[in-house]
């Protein structure tokens, strides 16, 4: 009994030890997307900005600095040679995020960005121009985005100050 306990912790501890040798490249973002341009909402234009980091292997985009969407929100993202294309579902009202992102000023200047439900972003991989629509819960849109991309690498993104 005791040479079987032994040799299941013996496994047990190969296991981990393996497991903590593997990169954790795996989960980092490779690319960044530092945007600035304008959003459009009713016949009325204002600067806008929407930095997100991109995950390749896991399709995922997250939105780390914007004026237009909520900080920490997370879309799918499917690419092509063309283009990197995303679909961002707005956070639900009774959410801490939702209640912080409403406060800004882009919601006194625009009340209709509240009804958001979704957000549709398209980069272009060769000229990093941003395009994308903002949309309700019925599918209308309420807003347009136009915004010019520069793009980042993690070799090229400021380290982290704290």
């Amino acid at each position: 009994m005791a040479r079987t306990a032994r040799r299941t912790l013996l496994a047990a501890l190969t296991l981990v030890g393996a497991a903590a040798a593997l990169p954790a490249s795996a989960q980092e973002y490779g690319v960044y997307l530092l945007c600035k341009g304008q959003i459009e909402v009713q016949g009325r234009t204002t600067e806008a900005h929407l930095d997100m980091a991109l995950r390749r292997n896991s399709y995922l985009a997250l939105v780390q600095r914007s004026n237009v969407l909520p900080v920490n929100l997370k879309g799918k993202m499917e690419i092509s040679p063309a283009f990197y294309s995303m679909l961002f579902v707005a956070p639900t009202r009774d959410s801490v995020v939702w209640y912080d992102w409403i406060r800004g000023a882009l919601f006194i200047w625009a009340p209709d960005l509240k009804r958001l439900h979704t957000a549709r972003v398209s980069v272009d991989r060769q000229t990093a121009a941003l395009e994308g629509e903002m949309l309700d819960g019925a599918g209308a849109a309420i807003g347009k985005l136009a915004m010019h991309c520069e793009p980042k690498t993690n070799n090229d993104i400021a380290a982290p100050k704290f």
